[in-house]
């Protein structure tokens, strides 16, 4: 396991006592972008005053092609139809233990970007901007885990994190939101959050 920056040392990554079949995938997401070389990466971008969600996307080859040779996840494919009767794409699906994993990616880097500043608050909206598009989209699924896989940097506060997710929570009603992931684990300027995105309508 390599050295770890982001994680507090005592505590699980995942916000579940229940075993998901995701823990294994996430844990190895963590543990892939928490080292000191990614976070100095990171940390570039911040001060570079960039979303780089291309480098995320591209840097999530290297832990599944790991836990693919480990046997962890049987298959996995970038920029997959979700059935091939479907034309929606997903940026990655996995067959994890006997689930069907669904991820959508998005970097949502918050801060000043040339002259003006932006705050967190515009990503988490009912419109074309953020994630509302990837919410909507892995909501439709029929059978599977749909995931949103959100890299958030700079670090913030986890008050206000938790402010803004429980609004858009009951903005997108009925649509189900849960987030499977804590941010007051992660030390680092970066929080990989990972929100489970659900039909409630059944």
């Amino acid at each position: 396991m390599p050295e770890m920056y982001g994680l507090t040392m005592n505590e699980p990554a995942l916000s579940s006592c229940i075993p998901l079949p995701t823990d294994d995938l996430f844990r190895a997401i963590d543990e892939y972008f928490l080292s000191r070389e990614k976070l100095m990466k990171v940390e570039a971008f911040t001060r570079a005053q960039r979303q780089v969600e291309g480098w995320f996307k591209g840097e999530l080859i290297y832990p599944f092609a790991d836990l693919l040779g480990t046997q962890r996840v049987s298959a996995w494919e970038p920029e997959a139809t979700f059935t091939p009767s479907d034309k929606k794409k997903c940026d990655f699906i996995l067959d994890v233990l006997d689930s069907r994993v669904f991820l959508e990616v998005k970097a949502l880097y918050h801060g000043r970007q040339r002259a003006a500043k932006f705050g967190l608050d515009i990503y988490p909206y009912k419109d074309t901007v953020g994630i509302w598009g990837d919410v909507l989209k892995l909501s439709s699924l029929s059978s599977g885990l749909g995931y949103n896989l959100l890299f958030i940097y700079p670090k913030l506060e986890p008050e206000a994190w938790a402010r803004l997710i429980e609004i858009y929570k009951r903005r997108v009603a009925p649509i189900v939101l849960e987030e499977v992931s804590r941010i007051t684990d992660y030390l680092s300027t970066l929080y990989i959050c990972k929100l489970s995105v659900m039909n409630g309508n059944g």
